[in-house]
């Protein structure tokens, strides 16, 4: 029977370290990740919060807009208005055929006068 020769398994060396130092390492990489995270939270926060104060910028300069255009379309309906009934009154056939008024004094010099 032939010998078998068997290698040990070539182990690895573990560095042990400290409960203090795991304990540091775990803190510092606790801190780091908490800082990232609110850094991009506020970051997120402040671009999220400068797009809704464009849009209501851009509202408030619509909104101004529209009031604009509706006092202008207001004021040409009214040009419109005026234009239109006074041409249709000058054509109007009534208007045509009624007489000149005839002018009738009702108080006259003689009764102005004082005796």
């Amino acid at each position: 029977m032939p010998i078998i020769d068997y290698k040990p398994k070539v182990r690895r060396k573990r560095n042990k370290q400290t409960l203090v130092n795991e304990t540091k390492k775990t803190i510092k990489s606790l801190l780091i990740t908490l800082s990232l995270m609110i850094i991009v939270l506020t970051i997120a926060f402040l671009s999220v919060t400068n797009q809704v104060a464009q849009k209501g910028y851009s509202l408030q300069q619509a909104k101004l807009k529209n009031e604009d255009l509706k006092s202008f379309n207001e004021n040409i309906n009214i040009k419109i208005t005026d234009t239109t009934s006074f041409n249709n009154i000058n054509k109007s056939y009534k208007i045509n055929i009624m007489e000149e008024p005839e002018e009738k004094k009702y108080v006259t010099e003689k009764d102005n006068l004082v005796y």
